[in-house]
């Protein structure tokens, strides 16, 4: 007995767009040197939260540049702002 055989599968569905792919930050206008301090948006994240999701964010990107990049992020408080100070360092 075939268990799929009440199944009715879709034609011509169009693949979605790949949204990973689409930049959330703007890691490619850094230059060594450069720094940005991305601050906690109100009852949006913690501090630490903030700078997990930036930490991957910055790794994948720099795996897919050549020489690859690298990046140094640190929590701060800036002007009494919580938040993540991000430098590209190579």
């Amino acid at each position: 007995m075939d268990d799929w055989s009440d199944i009715k599968l879709d034609k011509n569905v169009p693949l979605p767009t790949d949204v990973r792919n689409v930049a959330k930050y703007p890691w490619d206008k850094f230059d060594v040197g450069n720094s940005y301090f991305f601050s906690v948006e109100e009852g949006e994240d913690t501090a630490k939260r903030l700078k997990n999701r930036l930490d991957q964010s910055t790794r994948t990107f720099a795996k897919k540049q050549e020489p690859e990049w690298k990046f140094t992020l640190r929590v701060r408080l800036e002007n009494e702002e919580s938040g993540v100070r991000v430098w590209r360092v190579a």
